[in-house]
């Protein structure tokens, strides 16, 4: 038969120092994961402003370079192709132009959920627009766009490269170079939602 002093003794010092350490390492765990998010968070909010200025500058200097060419190309195709360039351009990548700060006060943990969800829409949506580009390539390329470029660069015409001009090697290139993208963003968008869901389940939800 075990008596009080036995059962008291079986509870402590090995069993109550075990105990200790596990409440400490639980405390030290959740700080470590705070700490972490807020880390994360103070590193995404410094990449979205360095990401933002980063595709409007992008998106400035095609804008220009395609108004130049709208204004100062006499081809009529060539003018339409770049025109229509030009507003798939600001239609899809005109909301990086907005400045505002949202979400200045929330937890670290719903402002990393909330921007790995809005990159991961972000992503998709310049993924399900990203062939409009299509038709004001083909329209350039139908105008003999590529030919005139490599014109204006005084590149010898029997050369490769001005056969490549010339012909429609830039065009399947182009196209090719969009697939690629397509699929690039199908992959960030889904590592984002990866993301998302880990900062989802660091909060317990």
């Amino acid at each position: 038969m075990t008596g009080p002093d036995e059962a008291s003794a079986g509870d402590t010092p090995e069993k109550a120092w075990r105990s200790q350490d596990e409440n400490e390492e639980a405390g030290v765990e959740s700080a470590l994961t705070a700490e972490r998010l807020r880390a994360l968070a103070r590193g995404r909010e410094r990449l979205n402003r360095w990401g933002r200025w980063a595709v409007v500058g992008g998106v400035l200097l095609l804008a220009a370079a395609l108004l130049h060419n709208v204004y100062q190309v006499d081809q009529p195709w060539i003018r339409l192709g770049q025109a229509w360039t030009l507003g798939v351009l600001v239609y899809i990548f005109g909301p990086a132009f907005d400045a505002r700060r949202r979400g200045g006060t929330e937890p670290c943990a719903r402002f990393l959920e909330r921007q790995h969800e809005e990159r991961r829409q972000g992503y998709l949506r310049i993924r399900n627009r990203l062939f409009l580009f299509l038709p004001g390539l083909a329209a350039s390329w139908w105008g003999k766009g590529p030919l005139a470029a490599a014109k204006a660069m005084r590149l010898d015409p029997g050369s490769a490269l001005y056969r490549f001009y010339a012909g429609p090697g830039l065009f399947l290139v182009t196209g090719t170079a969009l697939v690629l993208v397509w699929l690039a963003l199908g992959k960030a968008a889904e590592t984002a939602g990866i993301e998302r869901d880990e900062v989802r389940r660091s909060i317990g939800q």
